[in-house]
């Protein structure tokens, strides 16, 4: 079972990999966008390697030492720091400023509404002050 297992992912990738360079070979307008999954590929690789690293440093100081309380933070800030390198700095957005004055006349805030409506607000404001 676990020789057709391995052979089946083997199969699979040599054709990924012969299939790709027959086509970065063969269609020039398509490799660019090899490049750029080729280059995804690598980093999401790169990422879960050093995510397995850490892991395995992780579970060794956690398995064969006894203070395990001072390096969890020591080793979460080196795994943040390494994180951090695979994000892209995000622009800020200027939105417009919706901002309401505080002193403005009930008559213009109330405007909209029915006279009738005016005055049940009217009655239940008198009725909590």
């Amino acid at each position: 079972m676990f020789t057709l297992i391995t052979v089946s992912f083997s199969l699979f990738f040599i054709g990924i990999t012969v299939w790709t360079i027959i086509t970065y070979l063969v269609k020039e307008d398509s490799q660019k966008v090899i490049k750029e999954e080729l280059k995804n590929l690598f980093d999401i690789c790169k990422m879960f390697f050093l995510s397995l690293k850490s892991l395995i440093g992780v579970l060794a100081k956690y398995s064969f030492s006894s203070n395990s309380g001072e390096t969890a933070s020591a080793e979460s800030n080196g795994l943040d720091e390494q994180l951090l390198k695979f994000v892209q700095a995000v622009e800020p957005v200027e939105s417009p400023s919706f901002e309401l004055s505080v002193q403005e006349d009930e008559d213009t805030a109330l405007s909209s509404f029915s006279p009738e409506l005016i005055e049940v607000i009217n009655e239940e404001e008198e009725k909590v002050a």
